[in-house]
C-alpha cells in the first residue's frame, strides 16, 4: 500500500513562512450536518475546563506533489535528511526575514487537521481543532482535541460548509485508544478522571484514558506548565529555556517538521479512531462501575481488590471492550505500530529490511530476536537479545492484556547499583529512561500507562530498599534486577523473595547479568515467572578504527571493538554527558558548573551500552505484544467480545507463588541464613521508609511520613534545605540528540498524524533573551519541585492519649522528642522516574545529572528525646532499622548547646516536671511499643540485635513479637526509640525502617 499523499506534500517537509499561505493540499475536513449551524456545549468537572473556544473551520483543497514523492521513493534516509537540512536552512531564513519581529512572543489559534489514511473509506477524516498558546497563562490543557466521525456521504455533502463547528468548555480530551502526552509532573501523578488504573479504574461520564490538567502546588495554586510543552509538532529543541537565537530556533523547527514528515512516510503513524461518539451524538462510551465491582469482589491476599478480574459480563454494553469491530480495527493498528518500532529499532542498529535479503532477514530475526523456550540452557549472544521461558513469557502476555483490557498502569522497576543506575552518563541516558522514552508511547497509545523507574543506588545494592517492599520500589509488573558487582548469593535471593511478596503484583523477574542463578532458584522453588538479556554482542558490527567507526550507525559507533581497539573504554568516545547547557532561566548557577563530568569509571557503561539494553528490553516487549494482539484477535474471531478471562486474569496464578513463598521454611532458605537474626522477615511482606533516594512518591516515602509530631508539632526537618535552582522537567540537552540522518525510534514510536499549523513564534533580536527567559521562570514548575521536604508532611498537633507508664529516667511519658534532625539527600521529587526534579540545589556543580540517588539520614542524640513511628495495619509484630552507629560525635546541630534531654521542654501542661536522672556511664538504647518500654540495652546487648549481611548494612531488629504475628491482626502501633545517657554523644543515624 502506497503511504498518504499528504504525508508527501513539501509544506509538510519544509515549513512555510509564519504569514505565507501553507498550501497543504489536503481535502477539506467534513464537519458533521448535525453540528454544521449550531454550537455543541458539554459540562464536563470544573477542573478539566478551560473555558476555551473550538472552531473547525475549512481548509485549503487539495493538490500533489509528484515530483517530492519520485525522488523521495528513490532515495536513502540519509540523503533525505541532508536534502531537508539544505533546505530547512534557507526557508529558516525566510522565515527570519519575512517574520514580523516584535518585542514579545506574539500568539495565534492554530488550526489542528488530523489526517486519516486513504484506506479508510467507511470513517472520514477526524478533525481535530487546538487553541495553542506560548503566553505565560497557557497550560498543557490549553491545547484541545475532539475527534468526530462521519460516513463518506456526509463528508460529501459538507465538505463546502463555511458555519464554523464550535465546541466550548473541554480542555483536552484523549480516547481509549487515541494519542495523548507526557505528563511532566511525575507519572504517579496521573490527572485522569477519578478510579482509572489500579485498584479502581473508570466510572463512567466523560472519560479518556487522562485529561491533562493543572495541578496546584501545597497552597493550593495552579502550577503551569510550560507553553507547547505537549505539542508533538514543537521540537523539544526549541525549548525556551534554552539559550538560541530566533534563527537557530526556527531552522531547528523546520527540521523537525520535515523530519516527522519522513518517519511518516517512512514508517507510517498511529491513526486509530472511534466513531462511537459521533455515531451517538456525543455520548461518551460506557464504562466499567470498577467502584462498584470493588465493592462485591473478592479480595487477595494484600486485602486490595483484584486486579480489575471481572467476568465478561460485567463489561457494559456498547464499553469498548465488548465491540468486536472497534477490537479489530484497533489491533491491526497496534499490530502496525509494534511493526514500526521494531523495523526503527533494526534500521537503528544496521539490519533495515530494506537493505536484506530473505536470507539475512532469517538471520536477523534470531540475532535480534528473543529466545522462548520451556527449558533453558544457554543464554549467549547466538540466543537473540534476551531469553525467557515459555511460561514466564505467558505471564508477561497476560499482564500485558490485563493492563490493556482495564486501561491500567503497567510498572516497570529497577534495582541495582551505580552502573545500572547510569552513572557517568545523564539520568535520561541510563537504560531505564531510554526504554521508557521508546516503550510509554506505544503503552500509551494500547490503552495503558506506563511507568518507569530507575531505583539503583550508586555505592550500593538493593538489600536496604527491598526489605521495605512496595513503599520503596512501589509497585512493579516487571522487576529488573543489576546489581552484579554489589550483591552475590543469598542477597540475590533476598531481593527475589521481597520482590515477590510485597505489593499487590506479583512481578516478572527479569536479569540485566549475574542473577540468573538466583531467579531459576525461585522458578524451580515457588513457580517465579523469570526472564533477563543475552550475554555479548549479538552479532551487531564491530569498530575496527575510528575512520571506520565514522561509517557505522550512532548506535554501532564504539560500542563493540574489535581486535583490542581501546576507544570502546575510552570516555571520549564512550560517553556524552554533561553537566551544563546554556539556558535563559538561569544565566549564572549558584556554582560554577563542572566542565566535565564524574562517575566515567570502566566499569560504568556508556550511554550506547545503556541504549542496547534498553533496546533488548524494547524488543522483548515489543514481542510480547505481538503475541498479546494474535492472542487477542484469534479468541476475538472465535469467541466474540470481550475478551475471555482465561487469557487475563493473574491472581490465581500470582496467589500460588505467595502462598508457596509464605508457607516456606524462612530459616533453610538462603534469605534466611542471611537474615539469621530474624529469619521470618523472608516469608513476610514488609514494609518501610528511608531517607535514602530514588524512593516510590518521592517524600511521601521518607521516614519523616511516619513520624509522630512533637506536642509542639515538630516534625524533624532536613538541615539546610533549600529551593531548587530551577523546576520543571529537564530541557533537552543538544549535545546527546540523535544526529541528522539517523534513526530516532522514539521518534517513530511517537509518530502522529500531520498536524498543519499555522503557528507563529517570533522572538526580537533585541529582547529575546528576556522574554524567554520570563516565560521559562514562570512556567515549568515541578508539583514538588519548590516544596521543602517537611511541607509535604502531616502536621498533626494533636495526638491520640498515649499509652504506658512513666519512664524511670524522665518526667513524662514517651513523647516525641525535638531533637532528632535529617541530614544529607538530595532536594526535590526524587522518585527515580522520568518526571523527577531532583537534586537541583545551589552547591551542585552538576545542576543537569538528573540522577536520583541520595543519602539522607535520620540523626538523635541521647538530647534529642524519643522518636516515634505511627505504624499502620500491623499484623506481624516486626521492626528493623538499619542503623549508622559510627556518626561523629556531637554532630547533631539540633541539640548543639543543650544540656539536658529534648532542651529540658516537656508535653504541655500535662506532667510535672522532674530534675533529669544522672546520666549513666554509657548510652542505652530503648524501644518502647504502645507507651510501654520493652527493651532497654547497653551497647553491647544493643549490638547483639544487629547483623551486617552486606557491604555498608547494619540491619538491627528491634522489636520481634512472635505471638502477635500469629494472631495476624491489624492494628495501628506506635513503636518509639531513642537513646540515653552519653549526651551529644550518644549519637546513632537512622537511613531506613522496616515493619510488618
Amino acid at each position: 500500500m502506497d503511504p498518504p499523499e499528504e504525508d508527501l506534500e513539501l509544506a509538510s517537509l519544509i515549513r512555510s513562512p509564519p504569514d505565507q499561505d501553507l498550501g497543504n493540499g489536503l481535502e477539506p475536513p467534513s464537519t458533521p450536518t448535525h453540528f454544521s449551524s449550531r454550537t455543541a456545549s458539554y459540562r464536563v468537572p470544573r477542573t478539566l475546563s478551560r473555558n476555551k473556544t473550538i472552531l473547525l473551520n475549512n481548509v485549503p483543497s487539495f493538490s500533489k506533489f509528484a515530483t517530492v514523492k519520485k525522488y523521495m521513493d528513490k532515495t536513502s534516509l540519509s540523503n533525505k535528511m541532508m536534502v531537508l537540512a539544505m533546505l530547512a536552512m534557507v526557508v529558516g531564513m525566510l522565515v527570519i526575514v519575512t517574520s514580523d519581529v516584535e518585542t514579545s512572543i506574539e500568539q495565534e489559534v492554530v488550526e489542528t487537521v488530523v489526517v486519516v489514511h486513504h484506506e479508510d473509506t467507511d470513517v472520514a477524516s477526524d478533525v481535530a481543532t487546538v487553541v495553542d498558546s506560548s503566553s505565560s497563562s497557557s497550560t498543557m490543557s490549553d491545547s484541545t482535541t475532539a475527534s468526530f466521525s462521519s460516513s463518506s456521504s456526509t463528508s460529501t455533502s459538507t465538505e463546502s460548509s463555511s458555519t464554523p463547528f464550535e465546541i466550548t468548555g473541554f480542555s483536552k480530551i484523549i480516547g481509549f485508544h487515541e494519542p495523548s502526552f507526557d505528563n511532566m509532573y511525575g507519572p504517579r501523578y496521573y490527572f485522569k478522571p477519578k478510579g482509572v488504573g489500579y485498584p479502581l479504574a473508570p466510572t463512567g461520564g466523560v472519560h479518556p484514558i487522562y485529561m491533562i490538567d493543572n495541578p496546584a502546588d501545597e497552597e493550593g495554586n495552579e502550577i503551569t506548565p510550560p507553553a507547547d510543552f505537549d505539542d508533538y509538532e514543537l521540537s523539544p529543541y526549541t525549548d525556551t529555556r534554552l539559550k538560541m537565537t530566533a534563527e537557530e530556533r526556527a531552522k531547528e523547527q523546520n527540521y523537525w517538521h520535515g523530519k516527522l514528515a519522513l518517519i511518516r512516510h517512512e514508517y507510517g503513524y498511529w491513526n486509530f479512531k472511534d466513531s462511537y461518539w459521533f455515531k451517538n451524538k456525543g455520548k461518551s462510551r460506557p464504562v466499567v462501575d470498577w467502584a462498584a465491582i470493588a465493592a462485591k469482589t473478592k479480595t487477595n491476599g494484600n486485602g486490595n481488590p483484584l486486579h480489575g478480574e471481572i467476568s465478561k459480563e460485567d463489561f457494559p454494553k456498547d464499553s469498548w471492550q465488548t465491540d468486536t469491530d472497534y477490537i479489530t480495527s484497533f489491533i491491526a493498528e497496534a499490530k502496525k505500530l509494534i511493526h514500526r518500532v521494531r523495523e526503527g529499532i533494526y534500521a537503528e542498529y544496521g539490519w533495515a529490511s530494506s537493505s536484506l535479503t530473505a536470507e539475512q532477514m532469517n538471520q536477523r530475526n534470531v540475532y535480534l530476536g528473543v529466545h522462548i523456550a520451556s527449558e533453558i540452557s544457554s543464554t549467549g549472544p547466538d540466543k537473540g537479545v534476551a531469553w525467557i521461558y515459555q511460561d514466564s513469557f505467558d505471564a508477561l502476555v497476560k499482564k500485558l492484556l490485563n493492563a490493556m483490557m482495564t486501561n491500567d498502569h503497567f510498572f516497570v522497576t529497577l534495582g541495582g547499583h551505580s552502573a545500572a543506575a547510569g552513572h557517568g552518563n545523564n539520568f535520561f541516558q541510563s537504560y531505564m529512561m531510554q526504554f521508557h522514552d521508546v516503550m510509554e508511547p506505544v503503552f500509551d497509545r494500547l490503552g495503558m500507562v506506563l511507568v518507569t523507574a530507575n531505583l539503583a543506588q550508586g555505592g550500593m545494592g538493593t538489600l536496604q530498599a527491598v526489605l521495605a517492599g512496595v513503599d520503596v520500589y512501589g509497585e512493579k509488573d516487571f522487576m529488573v534486577w543489576d546489581s552484579s558487582m554489589t550483591e552475590k548469593g543469598a542477597l540475590q535471593d533476598v531481593f527475589g523473595r521481597m520482590m515477590l511478596l510485597s505489593g499487590h503484583r506479583v512481578p516478572i523477574l527479569f536479569d540485566i547479568g549475574g542473577g540468573r542463578g538466583f531467579m531459576d532458584a525461585l522458578r524451580k522453588e515457588v513457580g517465579a515467572h523469570v526472564g533477563g538479556i543475552t550475554s555479548g554482542n549479538p552479532h551487531l558490527n564491530e569498530t575496527e578504527s575510528i575512520e571506520q567507526a565514522a561509517t557505522l550507525p550512532h548506535a554501532l559507533k564504539h560500542l563493540f571493538c574489535k581486535g583490542g581497539l581501546p576507544t570502546c573504554g575510552q570516555s571520549q568516545f564512550k560517553y556524552n554527558a554533561t553537566c551544563w547547557t546554556d539556558r535563559v532561566d538561569v544565566e549564572t548557577p549558584p556554582t560554577e558548573q563542572n566542565k566535565g563530568y564524574g562517575g566515567q569509571a570502566k566499569w560504568h557503561p556508556g550511554n550506547r551500552a545503556h541504549q542496547l539494553i534498553a533496546r533488548r528490553m524494547t524488543l522483548l516487549f515489543l514481542r510480547a505484544l505481538e503475541e498479546a494482539m494474535n492472542v487477542w484477535l484469534q479468541a476475538t474471531v472465535s469467541e466474540g467480545s470481550p475478551l475471555d478471562g482465561k487469557y487475563w486474569h493473574l491472581a490465581e496464578e500470582e496467589k500460588k507463588i505467595r502462598d508457596a513463598l509464605k508457607n516456606a521454611n524462612a530459616t533453610a532458605t538462603p534469605c534466611g541464613e542471611l537474615m539469621k537474626l530474624t529469619p521470618r522477615v523472608c516469608n513476610t511482606p514488609m514494609r518501610g521508609a528511608t531517607e535514602w533516594t530514588p524512593r516510590y512518591r518521592g517524600d511521601e516515602s521518607s521516614i519523616r511520613q511516619l513520624l509522630k509530631p512533637s506536642p509542639s508539632g515538630y516534625i524533624p526537618a532536613v538541615v539546610g534545605e533549600t529551593e531548587q535552582v530551577y523546576g520543571g522537567r529537564e530541557a533537552h540537552i543538544p549535545q546527546q540528540r540523535i544526529p541528522m540522518g539517523e534513526v530516532d525510534v522514539a521518534m517513530i514510536a511517537r509518530s502522529l498524524p500531520q498536524q498543519v499549523k499555522k503557528h507563529r513564534r517570533t522572538f526580537s533580536t533585541t529582547s529575546e533573551v528576556s522574554v524567554a527567559s520570563a516565560e521559562a521562570k514562570r512556567n515549568g514548575q515541578h508539583r514538588y519541585s519548590r516544596i521543602s521536604g517537611s511541607s509535604l508532611l502531616r502536621n498533626e498537633t494533636s495526638h491520640r492519649i498515649i499509652l504506658g507508664r512513666r519512664l524511670a529516667d524522665d518526667s513524662g511519658p514517651i513523647v516525641p522528642g525535638e531533637g532528632w534532625e535529617v541530614q544529607g539527600g538530595p532536594i526535590g521529587y526524587c522518585d527515580g522516574t522520568a518526571n523527577a526534579v531532583c537534586g537541583r540545589d545551589t552547591l551542585s556543580n552538576c545542576l543537569m545529572t538528573g540522577h536520583n540517588d541520595g543519602r539522607g539520614k535520620l540523626d538523635g542524640d541521647a538530647l534529642s528525646g524519643w522518636v516515634v513511628f505511627n505504624l499502620k495495619n500491623v499484623t506481624q509484630g516486626l521492626f528493623l532499622a538499619r542503623m549508622e552507629t559510627w556518626i561523629e560525635f556531637e554532630s547533631n546541630k539540633r541539640t548543639e548547646g543543650w544540656t539536658e534531654v529534648n532542651n529540658g521542654k516537656r508535653a504541655r501542661h500535662r506532667y510535672l516536671k522532674a530534675p533529669p536522672p544522672p546520666k549513666p556511664a554509657d548510652y542505652r538504647v530503648e524501644v518502647a511499643v504502645n507507651g510501654v518500654i520493652t527493651k532497654s540495652m547497653n551497647e553491647t546487648e544493643f549490638n547483639n540485635l544487629c547483623t551486617e549481611p552486606g557491604y555498608n548494612l547494619i540491619i538491627c531488629t528491634l522489636w520481634d513479637d512472635e505471638e502477635r504475628a500469629l494472631k495476624n491482626e491489624k492494628e495501628d502501633v506506635e513503636f518509639a526509640f531513642r537513646m540515653a545517657g552519653g549526651g551529644r554523644k550518644g549519637i546513632m543515624g537512622i537511613t531506613h525502617v522496616y515493619y510488618a
